[in-house]
């Protein structure tokens, strides 16, 4: 199943930072849990649960302590070990590495300037990957040249959302989702967000 139908359902995505919020995100109305922070034994104990409530788990690789967010057996280790759905990187080898090891793999681009949108589209168009983070979340014109320049990959908006209409700004600029944490906004669907 490709990453769209597997986010595409419900555009939030809950940024979970602590393992306090876990909980919160598995008793919510997402679907996906995208996980920034913790230790490698938080993390497993956090994909189990997130499995059990039928979810789906994706590790922001640089952001988990205990892990190398630079080789191939970390990437291993979270397919086989930890069983995460996929992995974020803003590493274009990393990303590759994930869909060998048969996870989804989303490129994360933080765009401060035109340069770094040029690299981002042409990081995009080299790695192929199942999905795109974009930060910051809340800049409709990058987001809308994502979506216009990769049709075919979802785009999921992260960063500085955190008001209904920022989430709104974000979807109707082209993005498949957003990445919050946020927590009241785990509640809302498309009906709360799109006119």
């Amino acid at each position: 199943m490709s990453l769209l139908h597997k986010i595409g359902n419900k555009p939030i995505i809950a940024a979970i930072r602590k393992m306090s919020d876990v909980p919160i995100a598995l008793n919510s109305n997402v679907d996906n849990l995208f996980f920034m922070g913790g230790s490698i034994n938080d993390i497993m104990e956090s994909v189990r649960l997130t499995k059990e409530a039928g979810k789906r788990s994706f590790l922001h690789l640089d952001l988990i302590r205990g892990l190398s967010s630079t080789d191939k057996e970390a990437v291993e280790f979270v397919a086989k070990m930890v069983q995460a759905d996929g992995i974020v990187s803003p590493k274009s080898h990393v990303i590759k590495a994930a869909k060998q090891a048969g996870l989804l793999g989303i490129l994360h681009v933080f765009i401060i300037d035109s340069q770094a949108l040029d690299n981002g589209l042409r990081s995009v168009g080299q790695t192929m990957p199942d999905g795109i983070e974009i930060m910051p979340g809340i800049a409709p014109k990058v987001i809308e040249r994502f979506a216009k320049a990769n049709e075919s990959i979802p785009i999921i908006a992260s960063g500085l959302i955190s008001t209904v209409e920022e989430a709104r700004e974000g979807l109707l600029a082209g993005a498949t989702s957003l990445s919050v944490s946020e927590n009241s906004l785990w509640l809302k669907g498309f009906s709360d967000l799109l006119p």
